[in-house]
C-alpha cells in the first residue's frame, strides 16, 4: 500500500510540475506576441559614396505583466515598399507594462534607394510622408531561459 502512495504522489507531483511549465511557458509566449513596435523617428542620416548610415529609435512596447528577457531581433527594410537593407538588435530587456526605446543604426546601399528615392520625391512633391516599413522577427527568451520564441512584426512611420 506505501509503494502505491509514493507511485501516485510521484505521478502526481510530475503532473503538477507539467502543468506549471506548461502554463509558464504559455505566458511567456503570449507576452512575446503583445509586443507593439513603431518607428519614433529617423534621427539621422549618414551619407557615404556607395551607402548611408540610417540612425533611427524604435519603441517597444511589452503591454503583458510578465517581462520580456534577452529580446532581438533581425529585420528587413523598406522605404515604399522597395527593398533597402537588413538590420539587427539584441540583449534588450523589458518590464511588465513598460516601453523601452533603443536607438538603432542600419546601412542602407544606393543601389535600393534608387526606386525608393523617386517614390520619396513624388510624395514631397505632392505633400505626402514617405513610408519607412521595418518587417522582421522578434525573439526572445522564455521559460527561465532554456528555450525561446519568436514573433514575426512590422513597423512603420
Amino acid at each position: 500500500m506505501e509503494k502505491q502512495a509514493i507511485i501516485l504522489s510521484s505521478i502526481g507531483t510530475v503532473v503538477l510540475f507539467s502543468i506549471f511549465l506548461g502554463y509558464t511557458y504559455f505566458t511567456d509566449a503570449q507576452a512575446l506576441y503583445q509586443i507593439e513596435s513603431e518607428i519614433v523617428g529617423i534621427e539621422h542620416i549618414d551619407p557615404k559614396l556607395t551607402s548611408a548610415t540610417l540612425t533611427y529609435t524604435l519603441s517597444i512596447t511589452n503591454p503583458s505583466s510578465k517581462p520580456i528577457n534577452d529580446l532581438s531581433s533581425e529585420f528587413e527594410i523598406y522605404i515604399e515598399s522597395n527593398y533597402i537593407g537588413t538590420g539587427s538588435f539584441s540583449d534588450i530587456d523589458i518590464n511588465p507594462e513598460s516601453t523601452t526605446k533603443k536607438s538603432m543604426t542600419v546601412t542602407i546601399y544606393y543601389s535600393g534607394l534608387a526606386k525608393a528615392g523617386i517614390d520619396a520625391l513624388e510624395n514631397w512633391a505632392s505633400g505626402q510622408d514617405t513610408t519607412l516599413v521595418i518587417d522582421g522577427t522578434m525573439r526572445a527568451s522564455i521559460l527561465f531561459g532554456l528555450t525561446e520564441a519568436s514573433q514575426d512584426f512590422i513597423a512603420s512611420t
